[in-house]
């Protein structure tokens, strides 16, 4: 159809349309705009005069849209293209089934609100009656399911299940409230013990504000944030919807006296007049004298005093033993503790560590997975991963370590009051060297971030942690910054064409393998885990990868292999020779005079050689036939995307006659 300027709009009822996704219906209906508005367009400004209505068919259902005449002829005209139809029995029969469409369409979408609506209104009649007077903000725990797409930088989530875990009487964000609350939950519960990276302060624009969340905003997993009432409206009426609540804790033994106080902030100090440490629970904010001395009477149950603010040592409740001030902080106080010496062993930590310990595999493995490392970003995200999971298998290592010492009745004094994951974590970062470059994520040094009594005493418990894992990070990170400094004709193998390629060769144990052009060695390393026994021999013309390959420890045989005379020596030949000018046929061709009679000659190349008809290119073709080659396989653009090119590949395969 060639939509003509003498055809009225109503005439277009029952046309078929089809947009530009390829999406069809047509319209059953067309109004006249009210009041006429324009629109810049590609001939300037235009009017937009008519309101069409379509139907569009394969169960999607049908909408109303507004487009103007400019849009709807293409559409039009595709339609007609698709599927003329001239007959008004058609086309009323057409409009028919569009009307009932929409019809079944509008009964569905106020079916759906209806039952939204009623779920809302029991929802806050449930909150009438749960939700205190008192409260000034809920604690909620929201299931994130990722929806990112790392290759078009899209970052975003979807809530999946909310939950409501407790209420609070002010609006500060305080993390040890997050904790505490997150135990009343089963599925929320790790998150109480959680490392301090879980602890989010994102308050700034396009920020997620503060939140408890193993993992970053958008990845899979609970998140536990408080969100505050605001306005003149009841609690009750401010509370986010959730399928679930939670806010019931869980049964805890009856203390005789509790601080109970949120957000208390401990602080090391001097005793200035008896020379020892001291550990200061201070107040997030001034209280009343019956506050004041019901925390008193909690400290004393701990052997602790208030200390008064003197010089630059804040005031507040003191004690001895850091154990002793954690457990005043969490108001878990209890009047049994009448002694004066630091807290007893405790063999009851030995299953709880190691618990610990073993559920931080899976986090560990996350961090070590292999990651995108084509561009500077990609690369600082994969190596603050990999300084994250050396930290996480020192804590692991550490609460092992501890569990052991508990277990045998030996762990140091210092250490004896350590009984959660986050403050070990916390003992185990380590310092980290940076460049201060804007991409640089640091190296993990394998040192202590800080130097006490208690990080020291850890520390020598797991001596040598992680030295392995940090040789691989920086030989991992020396490959990555390979990718970067523009070598020519330097494209890493992949390791699924290097499983390919290693297939095809049909290795067999002790054979002698030449690669002329070993890279970073990515095809020496598959073989090397097929065949630990095979013998290779590998040149190599860049410096950088030279030392990348000794790293990882090869023996590099020579420099520019096309400048060797080679030998008849070796039963395989394995490459991926660079595709700069043809430099791909010139390589193998030379390669192939270090084959044995009987050997194999396995190459990655580009296509070229194969509809080129420069002298180069006939001759190689007339070459590889007459021995023989074939193409086994062909690997479409992409196939190399990771290692930073797109360009289309051969894997070829020679072998070398017994006679030649």
């Amino acid at each position: 159809m060639t939509m003509q300027t003498n055809i009225k709009p109503v005439e277009l009822i029952g046309a078929r349309v089809v947009d530009h996704y390829g999406n069809e219906g047509f319209i059953f209906d067309v109004r006249d705009v009210d009041t006429p508005v324009s629109v810049i367009g590609a001939g300037g400004l235009e009017p937009v005069l008519h309101e069409y209505s379509v139907c569009w068919e394969k169960g999607k259902g049908s909408y109303t849209t507004m487009i103007r005449d400019q849009i709807a002829r293409p559409m039009l005209e595709r339609g007609e293209a698709l599927d003329p139809v001239s007959n008004p029995a058609d086309r009323s029969q057409r409009v028919a089934h569009a009307r009932q469409c929409m019809q079944v369409e509008t009964q569905r979408r106020e079916a759906e609100k209806t039952a939204q609506q009623k779920r809302l209104e029991e929802f806050r009649e449930e909150c009438k009656r749960r939700v205190p007077s008192w409260a000034k903000a809920a604690i909620v725990a929201e299931l994130i399911e990722d929806k990112s797409d790392t290759m078009s930088d899209y970052y975003g989530g979807s809530t999946r299940k909310t939950v409501i875990l407790g209420f609070s009487k002010h609006t500060r964000d305080l993390f040890p409230e997050m904790r505490k609350h997150a135990r009343n939950y089963s599925e929320t519960a790790h998150l109480a013990d959680a490392s301090d990276t879980a602890e989010h302060r994102e308050k700034y624009s396009m920020g997620g504000g503060f939140y408890l969340k193993e993992g970053f905003r958008y990845s899979d997993g609970w998140k536990v944030s408080k969100h505050c009432f605001y306005g003149d409206r009841e609690p009750w009426e401010s509370v986010p919807f959730a399928e679930e609540w939670a806010v019931e804790a869980p049964a805890a033994k009856p203390m005789p006296v509790s601080s109970g106080v949120e957000g208390v902030r401990i602080e090391e100090h001097t005793h200035t007049r008896k020379g020892f440490q001291m550990f200061i629970c201070i107040m997030p904010e001034r209280v009343d004298r019956a506050e004041f001395d019901r925390l008193r009477d909690a400290a004393k149950a701990l052997r602790g005093w208030y200390s008064r603010p003197w010089g630059k040592t804040p005031g507040g409740f003191a004690f001895k033993y850091r154990d002793n001030a954690k457990t005043f902080a969490r108001g878990e106080v209890s009047n049994t503790g009448e002694s004066d010496t630091p807290p007893a062993r405790n063999s009851a930590l030995v299953d709880r560590f190691r618990d610990m310990a073993n559920k931080l595999q899976v986090e560990i493995d996350g961090r070590f997975a292999s990651r995108r490392t084509n561009t500077p970003r990609q690369q600082r995200q994969a190596a603050s991963a990999a300084n994250e999971g050396l930290h996480l298998e020192r804590t692991q290592a550490a609460l092992r370590a501890l569990a052991d010492a508990h277990e045998a009745g030996a762990v140091p004094e210092v250490l004896a009051g350590l009984s959660s994951k986050k403050d070990v974590h916390a003992l185990c970062r380590a310092r980290i060297d940076s460049t201060g470059a804007y991409y640089d994520a640091g190296v993990d040094t394998g040192n202590p971030a800080t130097d006490n009594e208690q990080t020291r005493a850890l520390w020598a418990l797991i001596p040598g942690t992680g030295a392995q894992r940090q040789q691989a990070e920086e030989l991992r990170r020396t490959i990555d910054a390979l990718r970067l400094a523009k070598i020519p004709g330097y494209f890493p193998t992949p390791a699924p064409m290097v499983a390919r390629m290693i297939e095809h060769a049909r290795l067999a144990p002790g054979q002698s393998i030449l690669e002329p052009s070993a890279g970073s060695g990515a095809i020496a390393d598959g073989v090397r885990e097929v065949e630990p026994s095979a013998k290779l021999t590998l040149f190599e013309i860049w410096q950088s990868l030279k030392d990348v390959l000794s790293l990882k420890g090869y023996r590099v045989a020579g420099g520019d292999f096309t400048e060797v005379t080679p030998a008849p020596l070796h039963d395989r030949v394995l490459m991926n020779p660079p595709f700069e000018k043809g430099q791909d046929m010139d390589h193998v061709r030379h390669a192939f005079k270090a084959l044995k009679p009987g050997g194999r000659l396995v190459a990655i190349m580009g296509p070229g050689f194969t509809f080129r008809q420069d002298q180069k290119s006939n001759s190689f073709r007339g070459w590889f036939d007459h021995n023989g080659g074939e193409i086994v396989e062909r690997f479409e653009p992409g196939s190399f995307k990771e290692s930073g090119t797109d360009i289309a590949t051969v894997l070829v395969v020679i072998d070398k006659e017994p006679g030649q």
